[in-house]
């Protein structure tokens, strides 16, 4: 696991790089000796790193010299959701922005007065690294495959046969791969939501919710049931309050 510290005081850098450690070492002994982790002076630096190799986790200070950590967790996100961030600050101000960036925590400085507090974020962002590895396994062309979970954006049938959607392509698969094949396999993941007959969105691929359809980051739009729709309205309104 590779974690970033991005602060303009090299000395809140290190107190921060010293705490998290120390909770990594108390709460997941088994994964501290894996983590990496860098420090950076600035977010133009972190970004720089981060294009040639992806961070895992980014702890930011809001207010620094140049690219603030708010715009840079912006960036971050306009290409993964995937990457846990955690907001450093002296102030309060910023707090709902840091919300519209789905942020999974935002601490005052120093950090370590709320140990439970910074545990429970790291749980999250150490949750969605293990989603983020499920996958799906198949038979495909003869061939065996191995689909991410969330690379998924729906499941459907199409002219009989299983339909996986990804971003930009599909896969049709015969029996035994059937639409019950995949409930059984999906169903129990949060992220997968029967919105419509025979049709199961990844909710981490909704774009926006209109009256009668979801509207997918790739562009694709799928019915919502109109018999199920306050239920399955309801239901990715829970989802997303619950992320």
């Amino acid at each position: 696991m590779r974690i970033a510290i991005v602060d303009d005081e090299p000395e809140v850098c290190a107190a921060v790089r010293d705490y998290l450690i120390h909770i990594l070492e108390k709460y997941w002994a088994d994964q501290a000796s894996l983590v990496e982790v860098d420090l950076f002076g600035t977010a133009e630096e972190m970004l720089a790193a981060f294009a040639d190799r992806p961070y895992d986790l980014l702890l930011l200070d809001i207010r620094m010299p140049g690219l603030g950590g708010m715009e840079a967790a912006r960036r971050i996100r306009a290409s993964s959701n995937d990457v846990g961030i955690i907001f450093l600050t002296s102030s309060e101000e910023y707090l709902m922005e840091g919300y519209r960036v789905f942020a999974d925590g935002y601490f005052l400085k120093p950090v370590s007065m709320d140990e439970e507090a910074f545990r429970a974020a790291l749980a999250r962002v150490f949750e969605r690294r293990a989603k983020a590895a499920q996958t799906l396994m198949v038979q495909h062309n003869g061939q065996p495959l191995e689909i991410l979970l969330n690379k998924i954006h729906y499941v459907d049938i199409e002219g009989g046969r299983l339909h996986i959607a990804l971003a930009k392509q599909g896969i049709c698969l015969t029996r035994p791969y059937t639409y019950e094949w995949a409930v059984e396999r999906l169903g129990r993941d949060p992220r997968f939501l029967e919105c419509y007959h025979r049709i199961l969105v990844n909710m981490d691929k909704i774009e926006r919710m209109d009256k009668e359809a979801f509207v997918l980051t790739n562009g694709v739009e799928l019915p919502i049931s109109q018999r199920r729709r306050s239920c399955v309205r309801a239901s990715y309104m829970q989802y997303l309050l619950n992320k």
